[in-house]
């Protein structure tokens, strides 16, 4: 599948970084069968997301055709690389003492050679991304969104409504969640957003 910032992931869908499950654990039930649950949580995940440029979890296998390439070094879309499964160069696939890679997403020509300069030269199989546990701040972040939302009304979308012949229209889909982030919940997701990602 491929994603909204430029790489494919295996697999048609991502999930939610907070579930159904959890998040009712979390909220002590009071969302329970309340059928816009699982649509806030879609919402406030993707948002959260769209915020910081890439997948965030759970940890998948990637690939990427990075476009920040400099003369020695490309930037995956990605924090939190665990594994590099192959680098290819112009169609070559490279040994893995011709590259090297930090958790960060870099990925380093070795032995002082370049990467080449033209379009969709290198392309690069790898896995990244965190287990929902080891990141508490950022489900309790989308925990908050996806309460707010309800709080508005509950499904995403565009929606209206009238009183006293005023009509106000409003929407929590993805991208208005992301816009209307609370300086408290981006500083939360500050760890996760990747420095060169188009983001909110």
């Amino acid at each position: 599948m491929l994603t909204a910032w430029g790489y494919e992931i295996d697999g048609t869908q991502l999930p939610p970084l907070l579930t159904v499950e959890a998040f009712n654990e979390m909220t002590g039930g009071k969302y329970a069968g309340d059928l816009r649950a699982a649509s806030a949580l879609s919402a406030a995940s993707q948002a959260v997301r769209n915020a910081c440029g890439w997948h965030i979890a759970p940890s998948l296998e990637c690939t990427a055709t990075p476009l920040h390439v400099q003369p020695r070094q490309v930037a995956l879309p990605a924090n939190a690389v665990t594994a590099i499964a192959s680098v290819t160069e112009n169609g070559v696939e490279l040994t893995d003492g011709e590259y090297e890679w930090l958790r960060n997403g870099l990925v380093r020509r070795a032995c002082f050679r370049c990467w080449p300069m033209n379009w969709n030269a290198v392309t690069i199989v790898y896995t990244a991304g965190y287990d929902a546990d080891a990141v508490p701040d950022l489900v309790e972040a989308v925990r908050a969104i996806a309460e707010g939302v309800i709080a508005i009304g509950g499904t995403a979308g565009v929606r209206s409504e009238s009183a006293d012949g005023v009509t106000v229209s409003y929407s929590d889909n993805a991208s208005s969640i992301a816009a209307a982030l609370t300086e408290q919940q981006r500083a939360a997701l500050a760890p996760y957003r990747l420095v060169m990602a188009h983001a909110v």
